[in-house]
């Protein structure tokens, strides 16, 4: 009995060893208040229950300490300078604030009203050292009095000075080494890692502007990193997942967070040079071009096509497939154009996916009917399999993806994203048959119509999922958070709004294709994740049809492993175009053409014309990425990339 309860008491203590939290600093309090008063900052350490409370610091012009973001107290309602301002004056004013649609009123929060706050709380100050009188990178003479308005308040072994202030910062551990301090930065960690561990101080950096490997590289050095500002859950685990052992944060509910698992450094490795890509293109379809096949998908009514509704494609053995789902119809294409499939007619809704095995898989119970139906094709068969079963949670799905192989004995996965819910439903498929449905756990952002799983392997706790417009999120037995997030943007290579993307590895490198360029038109760039996400390569939208052409809003993307070196990858974008790529490292894949010099001694050139990255043509290259669309006498077109 008495081994077993030693047991378990090792086991309990291994636990705490791998699940933690960091500690959490209110921002200027927190946002239940005017900012930087004594509201916000006990609302901080009773509603949120922070560890600490961030502040900044000012000097009056009777040399009082007092906390004021700015210079002047404008944002809140006064109209004074404080440097300029006796605290009696600022005393005198209102302040009012509407902070997540309440309105709060206040006054001014002198630095010994705040630290009595903290040692009432029993949270610890974090006290930001704004360029004050007195203050500041030329003149430290007020900070004395600073220092020891701590010490008499009894926070001498509690507080944390913060300042972007590097020379503000090395008269405070050169004259009070006793006190804890940060250095307050967005990109100005790098580099700055000897000079931290000489003051002896830890950065605080800005979210978005470092990773797992610049952590690690104080962490290596005996510092730990602090983050601000992080008010949501996504950004909590993203930020988490890199090591930050503090995080500042507005709004966000330290109880609500899940517990983090800690880090093995030595599983982090080190980042890779960004990989050298090549890019041939194999053909082009497009708008920008003007050559879409007779029929071609689009929601354009000028376009006069049957099919206004084929919104997600598949590819298999180089062909594509969309189903039109108001037409009920399956449509194929590939280099030459339309081509007949010769399998049974469409179905009644969006989706249509192919596993890894090149089965394809068409949802077939319209967009919210139970119970739901597949339709699947063995590869090589034209006989289709229907397979009923119903999802876990409610919510029209319009696209779906697959993994594994639904025809085999270990089965395959396929992945709904439901609108409106967190979570990610698993059908697994084995011979043919349905099996069972089960979820993911909770995710950090809820599906919609426009949401979409990209995954990963055969591994159903393993994928990447989107919202249009919210960006790319992993999940790994967990969610994870960010993969490719932050805000969208139509300027290349940074993500834009459209669906799409894919994961695939080429020369030992992760490398992960998403939509760039101006939304729903097509168009993306590849980013090499082994390499600190590197933009690598970025191709041209694929025409101008925008949201009335293509309603799917996605640009969908499918990578085709050659070997190690050499990938194709496809583009289809409804009402824009498609195109099929191949995407290399050394020389291109044997049949792969190299462009007009592999046929000018068969064929007459009749005119090279030449599109950059955002679709403009042009009888010369543009300087940068070109696209190259030579048109022979004969009427055929090649395509090759051309960098001037």
């Amino acid at each position: 009995m008495k081994k077993a309860i030693i047991v378990m008491a090792m086991l309990l203590v291994v636990g705490q060893a791998w699940a933690w939290k960091p500690k959490f600093v209110g921002h200027r309090g927190c946002n239940k208040g005017v900012m930087n008063t004594a509201e916000a900052f006990r609302n901080g350490a009773d509603f949120y229950h922070y560890d600490g409370l961030e502040c900044d610091v000012r000097v009056t012009s009777d040399r009082q300490y007092v906390i004021s973001h700015d210079e002047t107290t404008n944002a809140v309602g006064g109209n004074l300078t404080v440097a300029s301002a006796t605290l009696a004056q600022l005393k005198a004013e209102n302040y009012t604030q509407t902070r997540s649609g309440v309105t709060y009123s206040g006054k001014i929060c002198t630095v010994a009203e705040y630290l009595d706050i903290c040692a009432e709380k029993n949270v610890f100050p974090v006290i930001e050292l704004k360029w004050t009188t007195g203050i500041n990178n030329n003149d430290m003479s007020n900070f004395p009095g600073l220092a020891q308005l701590i010490k008499d308040k009894g926070m001498t072994d509690k507080v944390v000075i913060l300042t972007s202030m590097k020379s503000s910062l090395e008269y405070v551990k050169t004259h009070y080494p006793e006190f804890k301090c940060q250095f307050l930065c967005t990109t100005g960690w790098k580099g700055a890692q000897e000079w931290c561990k000489k003051w002896n101080l830890n950065p605080s950096i800005q979210v978005g502007n470092f990773d797992i490997y610049a952590v690690k590289s104080y962490v290596e050095m005996g510092m730990e990193v602090a983050a601000w500002t992080v008010n949501s859950l996504a950004t909590y685990k993203s930020v988490g997942a890199m090591g930050v052992t503090m995080m500042t944060c507005d709004y966000l509910m330290p109880s609500e967070m899940p517990e983090l698992a800690d880090i093995n450094w030595d599983d982090v490795e080190p980042v890779l040079e960004p990989l050298e890509v090549k890019c041939d293109t194999a053909y082009i379809f497009s708008r920008a071009l003007n050559n879409l096949p007779e029929n071609f998908p689009s929601g354009l009514d000028a376009d006069n096509s049957p099919y206004k509704s084929a919104q997600q494609a598949c590819v298999i053995d180089g062909v594509f497939y969309t189903n039109d789902y108001t037409t009920s119809t399956l449509v194929a294409f590939n280099e030459s154009g339309m081509v007949d499939h010769g399998y049974a007619t469409g179905t009644n809704s969006h989706g249509i996916c192919t596993d890894d095995a090149g089965n394809l898989i068409q949802r077939a119970d319209g967009l919210t009917k139970t119970p739901n139906t597949f339709v699947l094709y063995k590869k090589g068969s034209k006989t289709p399999v229907n397979v009923t079963f119903e999802l876990r949670n409610n919510g029209q799905t319009n696209f779906i993806s697959a993994s594994g192989d639904v025809f085999s004995a270990e089965g395959g996965y396929i992945y709904f994203f439901p609108n409106g819910q967190k979570v990610v439903d698993i059908v697994k498929i084995t011979d043919g048959k349905f099996e069972e449905v089960t979820s993911s756990g909770t995710l950090s952002i809820a599906g919609s119509t426009a949401g979409v799983v990209y995954p990963i392997k055969n591994d159903p706790q393993h994928f990447i999922y989107q919202v249009r417009g919210n960006g790319y999120y992993l999940y790994n037995k967990e969610d994870k958070a960010d993969y490719v997030t932050g805000k969208s943007s139509t300027t290349v290579p940074n993500r834009n709004s459209s669906l799409g993307g894919c994961l695939f590895e080429l020369a030992g490198h992760k490398l992960f294709a998403h939509a760039s360029g101006s939304n729903y038109n097509g168009g993306f760039t590849i980013k090499d994740m082994s390499a600190n996400k590197a933009s690598i390569l970025t191709l041209p939208v694929l025409g101008t049809g925008g949201y009335s052409a293509n309603p799917s809003v996605g640009a969908w993307l499918k990578a085709e492993s050659i070997d190690e070196n050499h990938v194709w990858l496809y583009e289809y974008c409804q009402g824009n175009g498609y195109a099929k790529y191949q995407i290399y490292v050394g020389e291109p894949y044997a049949p792969q053409p190299s462009g007009v010099t592999d046929i000018a001694t068969s064929k007459t050139v009749k005119s090279v014309r030449y599109y950059n990255l955002a679709g403009m043509e042009s009888a010369t290259p543009f300087s940068g990425v070109n696209i190259a669309i030579t048109t022979y006498t004969d009427g055929t077109t090649t395509s090759s990339k051309v960098i001037k």
